[in-house]
């Protein structure tokens, strides 16, 4: 009886997983930006929640206060930081505009001393406005995207309130989230919450101080060889640094068209100057910043940002290395550890424990 008894058990317990895992994926399916919009704002928690405790730490304040403190100094700093170089990056944008469409010429142009380049040009339109639009299909796209702007803004502002609400009180969303697991697995479940903020924060600090690194360095070195719009595309540089793998390489396309806008040499010197930067970055910083934290293995990473960013494009690619981060060290605790490494049961204390349970 007892057997049979277990077999029973661990089949509901199988079937009971099987459909967890398939209501999961289906959701995640559905409902994927859903998702991403939560775990964005978890992020942005966890960014405050950082901030809070070392204001806490150092200040000796009040949570609420060093919260309160913690917004202000983020925003703040933002708002600061577009203050100062808002008019300069917002001139050298305008001038980007059009010299982008010049450069692109250029390489045409370039192409065309080639027979496979000469090929590829063809295919481009020569009359520009055979390719635009008409009046109506302008105006529906004008409209569209003012709804996907409404949409957008929507989706931040929801962002960053649920992020307040989950950085002024996170013991009362990690215990609510403990209590879905039974009673015996609850300590451990917030031991594997601790690590996951533990490297989400380590992530965090991480990435912006690359990201600062190389946005400074950039300005500096495009200022330094006479590359026109230094800051704007030093702007770009740092932006996409949070995107590993991909963004760094997107950003230096910008200022190689500039720099052929003026010479090839131009163009040269700021291939030399970003490709040093992504190099330094690449093999010095990046090892030693995340050396604390978990180590996302560059190819597993660039097939998840492909995935992500098939499935919900640019929010999916822009969050994809913070989700690998939290689902490695879940794998890790939670399988690798808790069950492959896990030190077995003999038959009788397994009878023992379930039988005990049973009865309870």
């Amino acid at each position: 009886m007892l057997n049979v008894y277990l077999y029973a058990k661990r089949v509901a317990i199988a079937t009971f997983i099987v459909l967890l895992i398939v209501t999961g994926v289906y959701l995640l399916g559905k409902h994927a930006y859903f998702f991403l919009l939560a775990f964005a704002a978890i992020l942005l928690a966890v960014l405050f929640c950082g901030i809070t405790d070392w204001l806490t730490d150092k200040l000796h304040l009040k949570r609420g206060l060093s919260l309160l403190l913690a917004v202000l100094l983020f925003f703040g700093s933002i708002v600061a930081a577009f203050w100062l170089v808002a008019p300069t990056v917002s001139e050298q944008v305008q001038e980007m505009r059009q010299t982008i469409p010049k450069a692109v010429t250029q390489v045409q142009d370039w192409l065309t001393q080639y027979g496979w380049g000469q090929k590829l040009v063809e295919k481009v339109p020569d009359d520009m406005s055979k390719a635009m639009p008409n009046q109506d299909a302008l105006l529906s796209k004008v409209s569209g995207v003012f709804s996907s702007t409404l949409s957008f803004l929507a989706d931040f502002f929801i962002v960053i309130i649920t992020a307040l609400f989950l950085a002024s009180s996170p013991s009362l969303y990690t215990s609510g989230f403990v209590k879905l697991f039974p009673v015996r697995n609850r300590s451990r479940m917030m031991q594997v919450l601790g690590k996951s903020y533990t490297t989400l924060k380590l992530w965090l600090v991480g990435m912006l101080s690359a990201m600062a690194i190389v946005g400074v360095s950039a300005a500096i070195g495009y200022t330094s060889i006479g590359l026109p719009m230094a800051f704007a595309l030093a702007l770009i540089a740092f932006f996409l640094a949070f995107i590993p793998n991909i963004g760094p390489w997107v950003a230096g396309v910008p200022a190689v068209l500039v720099g052929l806008t003026v010479s090839p040499q131009m163009a040269l010197y700021a291939v030399l100057v970003y490709g040093g930067i992504q190099m330094v970055e690449s093999y010095v910083l990046t090892p030693l910043i995340f050396q604390k934290t978990v180590d996302l293995p560059p190819a597993l990473l660039l097939f998840f940002q492909v995935l992500l960013g098939i499935l919900q494009g640019g929010l999916g690619l822009l969050l994809a290395a913070p989700i690998l981060a939290v689902l490695i060290v879940w794998v890790n605790e939670l399988y690798v550890k808790d069950v492959l490494e896990a030190k077995p049961l003999n038959a009788s204390e397994e009878e023992l424990t379930l039988t005990s349970g049973a009865k309870v």
